[in-house]
């Protein structure tokens, strides 16, 4: 094996080994936990792309790549599993649990790399439920009622993934005669498995719908965890779409598909986001929002000519790389909460990128999606031009709301801890730095300096301002307005609701159907009950049986009777 080889294998290989480790005997390997996701994140940045190689030892014979796609996720999410590492150790050094909490975080930061790297399904498959299991550890930590509830929801929905993403693997495997992931994207997917493939990634990345885990398991999770449970671990479901879904029969009604799934999370998200009242579940619902812009860039990729693919592809990985560093920077800003409000100030930055404001990654990401639309249809490019800015709006009055709980909070009792306060800045920087660097060549970066297309990034930020200022002073004197709050979980509860009265009616009907059973049974046994003058009679005829001579006499009687019909048949 090579040197690169090596360090691919390492870097899945070690969170694993020191988190099974750190399990079995807690403490012992603590201190390093963090720095795990080093491997990976070096992996990212020196491992030649396409690399590819095969471990004939490991399972059915796993198969390790890193392509494109890979290095864009691998970066991000190393670099936030380590950020948030580190500044867990921090936040949780006075809770008694946090060898077992930093267990399980090793776990799902091995399944999360592992699923990046995989070449082959099973393997894919085996990480992506690591860390989907895993992940169960971290909602729960606290043992509080409400993450025990966030829990449940989170494993019952992991558990229904887990069985449909099989079947889809299942069959892909079997029509493609492979288990090789390059020979999945180059094959044409049935539109069942491509079925099974939207439902079991889309619970993940959090779709319409199939999103309700999310508001429950960020406030329920410590903070750490929330930052990589939206900056890394959903952007799992958008890789699995990524690179199953491609060659899906119908690719055009799949584009169009995803297309208005997106619109429909990015604009519900904002919409029940900004009636939270706890600044982890309004970010946990602008993750529902930009994961639905992120899917929006899926799906036109789907729609665009085969030449212009790689160009929406490479804007969808643009764009996760960008809301995964600044989702992670205001996760690990919750940590901020009772800071001055100097310290929460720092949050800006990373809450105007994700409104896209010019200048910054937001930006940058944005007029890369908008440059890969203009190829797209003519009934689809004109729609998004006109939708887009009114998300972008939607995503400004999230921020101002997360913004504003986070002030309001700001009382300035608590002194940060320095390496949260450090955590937050180095995930700020990174995105500053990273987003540039990586789209450097690209015309939309170009463009997107234009003073029109400055003036088309900025202008939904100013109207979702100034939504957010009359919101502010109008609420003043309407306390039922600013307490007005939206459960998180929204559609879930009359989900459960309906859920229940079905099975309450099943339970109703069951009874029914035993009550008219019980009486059938009772009618027929009156009904077949004989009377006493029949138990009588038939009591006589058996004491007469039970007579030899009477016996013995009906005996030879129905011997003659045979003997006769016998010689008649002769």
């Amino acid at each position: 094996m090579t040197f690169y080889e090596i360090l691919l294998v390492v870097a899945w290989l070690l969170p694993l080994a020191v988190g099974l480790w750190q399990i079995a005997r807690p403490a012992h390997m603590l201190r390093y936990a963090p720095y795990t996701a080093v491997p990976a994140l070096v992996a990212a940045l020196a491992v030649p792309l396409d690399t590819s190689f095969e471990l004939s030892w490991l399972l059915l014979g796993a198969t390790l790549q890193l392509d494109a796609m890979g290095q864009a996720f691998l970066l991000f999410t190393a670099t936030l599993w380590l950020v948030s590492g580190v500044v867990g150790m921090a936040y949780l050094q006075k809770d008694a649990n946090r060898p077992r909490f930093f267990g399980y975080y090793m776990l799902a930061m091995s399944g999360n790399f592992g699923l990046i790297i995989a070449g082959d399904m099973l393997s894919y498959y085996l990480w992506f439920a690591v860390m989907s299991f895993a992940s169960y550890g971290l909602v729960v930590h606290t043992g509080a009622e409400f993450a025990r509830r966030a829990g449940s929801v989170y494993i019952q929905l992991v558990v229904i993934g887990e069985v449909l993403l099989f079947a889809a693997l299942v069959m892909i495997a079997s029509d493609n005669g492979s288990l090789l992931l390059p020979d999945a994207s180059d094959a044409t997917i049935s539109t069942l498995a491509a079925v099974l493939v939207f439902i079991s990634f889309g619970l993940k990345a959090g779709v319409i719908v199939l999103h309700v885990w999310l508001p429950l398991a960020h406030p329920a999770a410590p903070v750490p965890a929330s930052a990589v449970l939206s900056g890394a671990m959903i952007k799992a479901g958008l890789l699995g779409w990524m690179r199953f879904l491609q060659p899906a029969e119908f690719a055009l009604e799949w584009g169009e598909f995803l297309i208005m799934a997106g619109l429909l999370s990015a604009f519900y998200g904002a919409l029940v986001g900004v009636w939270q009242h706890d600044p982890k579940a309004v970010l946990a619902y602008s993750s529902i929002s930009q994961m639905g812009l992120i899917t929006v860039g899926a799906g036109a990729s789907l729609l665009l000519p085969p030449e212009s693919q790689p160009l929406a592809l490479s804007a969808v990985m643009l764009y996760a790389l960008h809301h995964g560093l600044a989702k992670g920077a205001l996760f690990l800003g919750v940590g901020l909460i009772g800071t001055s409000r100097a310290m929460v100030g720092l949050l800006f930055v990373p809450a105007l990128a994700l409104a896209g404001l010019p200048l910054t990654s937001g930006a940058v990401a944005k007029a890369e999606l908008k440059y890969a639309a203009e190829s797209l249809p003519p009934v689809w490019k004109d729609s998004l031009e006109m939708l887009l800015p009114l998300a972008a709006i939607g995503t400004t009055l999230l921020m101002a709301r997360f913004l504003h709980l986070m002030w309001t909070r700001a009382t300035g009792e608590k002194v940060p801890h320095p390496i949260i306060r450090a955590g937050v800045l180095a995930t700020i920087v990174v995105g500053l730095i990273v987003m540039p660097i990586w789209s450097q060549a690209s015309d939309a970066l170009q463009k997107s300096l234009e003073p029109e297309k400055l003036w088309v990034a900025l202008w939904p930020i100013l109207a979702g301002t100034v939504i957010a200022l009359g919101y502010g002073v109008l609420s003043r004197g309407m306390p039922a307005l600013k307490d007005f709050t939206i459960a998180a979980g929204d559609v879930l509860y009359p989900l459960e609701a309906l859920i229940h009265g079905l099975l309450g009616g099943l339970v109703a009907v069951k009874k029914g159907v035993e009550a008219v059973a019980d009486a059938i049974f009772v009618w027929a046994q009156r009904a077949l009950q004989p009377s006493e003058a029949q138990k009588e009679t038939a009591v006589a005829l058996e004491l007469r049986l039970r007579n030899w001579t009477t016996a013995g006499s009906w005996l030879l009687g129905l011997a003659l009777v045979f003997l006769l019909a016998v010689w008649l048949g002769g």
